[in-house]
């Protein structure tokens, strides 16, 4: 079982852990505690780097499986055995990038279910850009610029946060 540090601290770039199992045939770590957050519900997962013994191994991808979170380590170093301390380190500009986007998301979700009371029906995301499905009838141009003007309201607050409703064919 891999302790979750990603859901007591957010902001937490660099971390100590142990290596708990190695799958080398997928060249998959799995670690005592972990910060990488392995992706779910249309989010993308955190990358970064793993280090032993002054070898740094890039993580490509994150996973949850159970209780378990699976860090897929790419190249061709050999892998660390079972036991060994490791530095786990965020790559902090990507995080932080993916943080800003879903704050960004789910203060569209609360205005359009506020002031329509449409529901989310799907989503993605990518770095500082995401798509929101709603169950709108019809949703025309005037009522999106409408709800773009009322999410960037919400955060008048907080002007490192903007937002941007782009037409649908400028999206993905």
């Amino acid at each position: 079982m891999t302790d979750l540090l990603f859901q007591s601290d957010s902001y937490l770039k660099k971390f100590e852990t142990k290596l708990i199992n190695v799958d080398l045939e997928s060249r998959i770590l799995f670690l005592d505690k972990t910060t990488f957050y392995p992706g779910g519900g249309g989010q993308p997962c955190d990358m970064g780097t793993l280090s032993s013994n002054h070898v740094n191994f890039k993580v490509e991808k994150v996973k949850k499986q159970g209780d378990d979170i699976l860090h897929y380590i790419s190249g061709e170093v050999p892998l660390p055995s079972i036991g060994s301390p490791m530095i786990g380190e965020l790559d902090w500009d990507r995080r932080y990038k993916l943080m800003r986007t879903h704050t960004a998301m789910h203060i569209l979700c609360g205005v359009v279910f506020r002031d329509y009371g449409a529901s989310v029906t799907g989503g993605e995301m990518e770095l500082l850009k995401g798509r929101m499905d709603f169950e709108f009838a019809t949703l025309h141009a005037d009522l999106v610029h409408v709800i773009e003007k009322s999410v960037n309201l919400e955060i008048d607050n907080n002007r490192e946060v903007r937002v941007k409703i782009l037409p649908r064919d400028e999206l993905f």
